[in-house]
């Protein structure tokens, strides 16, 4: 058992739970003997504590409607301040329940038709959508590999923004390239929206996640002409493995952007978390730091473990750097193969499926984004199983 009190390492069979990890990959595969590494959710139990309360909730018996209560927005608000040292007040604090959601609401209501909004790629597919589905342009600005790490390509920036561009929208810590990104590189990027008079949004939902020594930096603790025009969107589902609850929020320290975001949020009919929802964030915000610091630690010995292995047995695969989010991103260019081929593979031979870097838009093509978040045996049969595919292309 790993960390002592919390067990990490025990393979608990997902399927037939309508999982969207693994039921739902079965379906879209056809194939009910995949290892799936692919959908960013965890293969672990959420905490204790989060499990006695919804039992407490389930126990009550009425399941009416519902609102935040107390216990989220203190839970929040302290979490908030000891981990990231940041100070959010309890009226910038907006409920909505996804923030594929937010992003959306966001987009229609800051920008008209055709107007432009910028987005790093490769990018978190929703993201994009919340974008084009709006009938609004995706200006693509893409990170640039230097180092061995992705940086963001300021000059680039610059010389794609035209009168018609808007709107920013920045995943932090960014899923796929797994870059936190410093307090220089986030006031560069506030200081650009500044002078363009663009609308930050912030996806900040993997803000928990880091790994030894890295600091995530909120842009909340940005000065205060970025948080102007500023919008982030958070949720305690990654942290704490509990997206089924569907619950997330914004905070939004503008009165006039949050009082257009709530009129939106009002004129599409949506309202009310599920009961579950209050009492879990709260719990989760308040009771469960010795999972979570538990949790951080699995997922660090796990990258170590799918470093060591791949650089022993598949050195042509680059893992670049995760400094946050438990999610790797892997470079397979030296293989010589194209994604479709080593797809394939992957799901005939190795019987494992990972997310293809073309999700992520054509900027990922070459890379696969893994999933870590699961117990380490699981990993090992699962690269275990892509080595053999592996094998095949080398001789191929």
């Amino acid at each position: 058992m790993s960390e002592n009190r919390f067990d990490f390492d025990t393979v608990i069979d997902r399927r037939g739970t309508n999982c969207g990890k693994w039921d739902t990959m079965d379906k879209k595969y056809g194939n009910t003997e995949l290892i799936h590494l692919g959908v960013a959710d965890m293969d672990f139990p959420s905490p204790q504590p989060i499990r006695d309360v919804v039992h407490q909730c389930a126990e009550h018996g009425i399941f009416g409607y519902t609102d935040l209560g107390d216990d989220f927005y203190e839970g929040f608000m302290s979490w908030e301040k000891r981990m990231h040292h940041v100070d959010i007040k309890k009226e910038e604090i907006v409920f909505c329940p996804r923030i594929n959601i937010s992003a959306g609401i966001c987009v229609g209501a800051f920008t008209e038709p055709g107007e432009e909004v910028i987005l790093h790629t490769p990018a978190y597919g929703p993201l994009y959508e919340a974008i084009s589905k709006n009938n609004r342009t995706v200006v693509k600005c893409g990170l640039k590999s230097q180092n061995g790490k992705y940086i963001m390509d300021l000059q680039q920036m610059e010389a794609q923004i035209t009168e018609k561009t808007k709107m920013l929208l920045l995943c932090s810590p960014h899923n796929p390239v797994g870059r936190v990104w410093t307090k220089e590189e986030l006031e560069a990027v506030g200081e650009f929206c500044i002078k363009h008079e663009l609308l930050l949004f912030v996806d900040e939902i993997h803000g928990d996640i880091t790994a030894p020594g890295v600091e995530f930096v909120s842009v909340l603790s940005l000065s205060e002409e970025v948080r102007k025009r500023l919008i982030v969107a958070s949720s305690p589902t990654k942290t704490f493995n509990i997206p089924g609850f569907i619950l997330s929020y914004l905070i939004i320290p503008n009165q006039e952007y949050r009082a257009v975001v709530k009129r939106e949020i009002d004129r599409i009919g949506m309202h009310n978390p599920t009961i579950f929802s209050s009492a879990v964030a709260g719990c989760a915000y308040q009771q469960c730091d010795d999972w979570y610091k538990a949790m951080l630690s699995y997922i660090d010995e796990n990258d170590k473990f799918t470093r060591a292995y791949f650089a022993e047995k598949m050195p042509e695969f680059y893992i670049y750097p995760r400094e946050g989010t438990y999610l790797l991103w892997m470079d397979y260019k030296e293989l010589g193969c194209e994604e479709a081929e080593l797809e394939k593979w992957f799901l005939e031979k190795a019987k494992v499926s990972v997310y293809m870097g073309t999700v992520f838009q054509e900027e990922g093509r070459g890379c696969i984004r893994l999933n870590i978040a699961s117990p380490r045996k699981l990993l090992e049969e699962a690269y275990d199983r892509m080595y053999v595919a592996y094998c095949h292309i080398k001789k191929n």
